[in-house]
């Protein structure tokens, strides 16, 4: 069987990833760039850039596809962010949300609450989350992080390892451990 070209593989392996990635973005966009542009229009532009980093892709095989888009769609964002936000143009802060009541993080953070426990009334899911992000704001920034990319971001154990550069096990033990401090913490406030 031929090898396919790099523009086809590049987007094979896009379109396997793209949904993730895209609420990667939107989980991750300043409220300001979001009155700007969508996570959608990062998602674009990190495909672009994937293109000349096509290299950097092939490499190490060892490293989950998702790990490296994941990388490279961090770092658009990161450009992008820097070029809309600090261009000295229109002030991006003052600019009104199009079309969006809430940000995309809101529903990462309703999905969060909701997987606590099931809520019986909607005033119970918006005090489950504000207790979540409470919680969550005390916990050392090692176990934010793993909770983050395992809830949040929807990574595995392997892909949570790749990013923190650590071993499945270690990341598997870490994940395990900060579940059980969240836990113990609500326990503490439960009401």
């Amino acid at each position: 069987m031929a090898e396919l070209p790099q523009n086809l593989w590049l987007a094979e392996i896009w379109l396997e990833h793209r949904d993730r990635i895209v609420r990667l973005l939107a989980t991750r966009m300043p409220p300001a760039m979001l009155r700007r542009m969508s996570a959608d229009d990062v998602a674009q532009e990190a495909y672009i850039a994937c293109g000349k980093r096509v290299d950097f892709l092939q490499n190490q095989p060892e490293v989950p596809m998702f790990v490296k888009l994941r990388k490279i769609a961090l770092q658009t964002l990161t450009d992008m962010e820097r070029r809309h936000l600090a261009a000295g143009k229109r002030d991006a802060m003052k600019e009104s949300m199009w079309g969006q009541d809430d940000d995309a993080s809101m529903d990462a953070w309703a999905n969060f609450a909701d997987s606590i426990s099931s809520p019986r009334t909607h005033l119970e899911r918006l005090e489950r989350q504000a207790l979540a992000r409470r919680i969550l704001q005390d916990l050392p920034a090692t176990d934010r992080e793993i909770l983050e990319l395992r809830h949040f971001e929807e990574l595995s154990n392997n892909e949570c390892a790749a990013v923190l550069e650590i071993a499945p096990k270690a990341a598997s033990i870490r994940y395990v451990r900060a579940l059980k401090r969240f836990q113990d913490l609500l326990k503490d406030v439960e009401f």
